[in-house]
């Protein structure tokens, strides 16, 4: 094998590796708590407000959008703008979900302390439950992942998938809840692809 090159076992291994740990999730996870941040999101009357760090700020951006694309106006907030003026955005009817894997990224912190000042319901998603995040937050979201992909267990990829892929499934949720239509869908995603099938489909 040329030096570099991969071997498909490994590849189909790594992939393997993530599809098991979103079963172990979608088996392991507190329904309840994935339905008490449903309803949160649901029932917001200001702005759902989401923010992360390093990778986890790579699915917060993510899930604002996708909770967007079901009509539940959402936004992604930095944590290195927060306490430079960017709090100003948060107020007390909004809702903040902020995203830690164990709950005490400091920026993350800060974040959270701004708006708990600023009166905002806070959702903490981490593993921990004993974390700064999860004692602070107004109610938390355990997602809890068996193995990482990588061979040292560390890199950020199963467990931001996890993430990734219960924010889909409570959008999904809000979605269904909202008898959301087609050619709803189709007024805010006339682009692409998408847009062609959606326009096809409404169409008829």
């Amino acid at each position: 094998m040329v030096e570099g090159q991969i071997k498909s076992v490994d590849f189909k291994d790594i992939i393997t590796k993530e599809a098991n740990t979103l079963k172990y999730v979608a088996t392991n996870i507190d329904y309840n708590q994935v339905l008490q941040v449903f309803n949160l999101i649901k029932s917001c009357q200001g702005k759902v407000i989401i923010s992360g760090c390093g990778t986890s700020g790579m699915g917060a951006k993510k899930i604002a959008h996708t909770l967007n694309v079901v009509e539940q106006p959402a936004f992604y907030l930095s944590p290195a703008d927060t306490p430079h003026g960017g709090g100003g955005v948060v107020g007390q009817d909004d809702l903040v979900i902020l995203i830690s894997k164990g709950g005490q990224t400091e920026e993350i912190n800060k974040v959270l302390k701004i708006c708990k000042n600023r009166k905002a319901k806070i959702i903490g998603i981490t593993e921990k439950a004993d974390s700064f995040l999860a004692q602070n937050s107004d109610c938390i979201l355990q997602i809890i992942v068996d193995q990482e992909a990588d061979d040292f267990h560390m890199m950020a990829t199963s467990s931001t998938l996890a993430v990734i892929s219960v924010f889909d499934a409570i959008s999904v949720m809000i979605a269904r809840n909202k008898h959301y239509s087609q050619k709803e869908f189709l007024e805010i995603h006339p682009g692409g692809e998408v847009g062609q099938k959606l326009k096809l489909n409404v169409d008829k």
